[in-house]
């Protein structure tokens, strides 16, 4: 927990706050800009000495409870939220931040990353969109009416499957992946669907889902064995984006000298 920077933040929240617009009498006997210290804790249904522990930093711990009372009532907004828990040491429950959106913007950069093949995964880890060199790497995306679920095809696509040299080491690392994701959005309905689907459709995926085993994403050397192209090498990278909550963009990058990207390329 940093106690000091907490307290900081709290006293900072504190003195931006409207006196009128909370309820309170605004006069000219106040002596700071902002709410009262009492006044807060009031709101909070904390008591003053609590919040004056926590505000002059002697605090060694606090709880989830507290913190989200006094982000009510310092009318905290979700990035003010979630960094009042990490300054306590705490997650914060995430806001359900609605559905993925492919803006313009994701759209332009997935169509600039070609050659590379790109896409991007909602939270649920559906492939909502794509650029050319992916459709070329893996042709039957184009195919599906609504967006394919990615640890579904890795697990259930028999095409896929031929695709891909690494399928074993690859379904290994997704598994400890999605469950690393999954933490962060334990109550994602639609994601929650995609594991017990695969749960019962899918053996494998249900051994390795039992094994608890978690970590997180590492660029990884991938191989393919395309039908045409032949085989190539990428480098696998997934980026967070940051205006979409949840959602990732997925690169391969082709290693210098096995022109990948050029000869995949020629078949689109």
């Amino acid at each position: 927990m940093r106690a000091v920077e907490l307290g900081e933040f709290l006293r900072s929240r504190r003195a931006r706050l409207d006196p009128a617009a909370a309820g309170f009498p605004d006069t000219d006997r106040r002596r700071a800009p902002g709410l009262r210290r009492e006044e807060v804790a009031t709101l909070a249904g904390v008591t003053v000495s609590w919040l004056t522990k926590l505000e002059q930093g002697h605090a060694h711990a606090v709880s989830a409870d507290v913190l989200a009372s006094l982000a009510r009532a310092l009318r905290l907004d979700d990035s003010e939220r979630a960094h009042l828990y990490a300054l306590a040491g705490l997650r914060s429950d995430r806001e359900d931040p609605g559905a993925a959106s492919v803006t313009p913007a994701l759209r332009l950069l997935l169509d600039e990353l070609d050659p590379n093949p790109a896409y991007i995964l909602d939270r649920a880890w559906n492939i909502v969109a794509f650029n050319d060199a992916e459709a070329a790497l893996f042709a039957p995306l184009r195919a599906f009416a609504e967006p394919p679920n990615l640890v579904e095809l890795v697990f259930c696509n028999h095409e896929l499957q031929r695709l891909m040299v690494d399928h074993d080491e690859e379904t290994i690392r997704l598994v400890a992946q999605l469950r690393a994701h999954r933490a962060d959005w334990p109550n994602d309905g639609q994601l929650g669907n995609v594991i017990d689907r695969l749960t019962v459709s899918s053996d494998r995926f249900a051994r390795l889902w039992s094994t608890h085993d978690v970590a997180p994403f590492a660029s990884t050397r991938r191989e393919f064995a395309h039908p045409r192209a032949g085989r190539l090498e990428f480098d696998h990278h997934r980026l967070a984006v940051l205006d979409q909550p949840g959602s990732q963009l997925v690169v391969y990058i082709s290693i210098p000298g096995s022109n990948s990207a050029g000869r995949l390329r020629r078949q689109t």
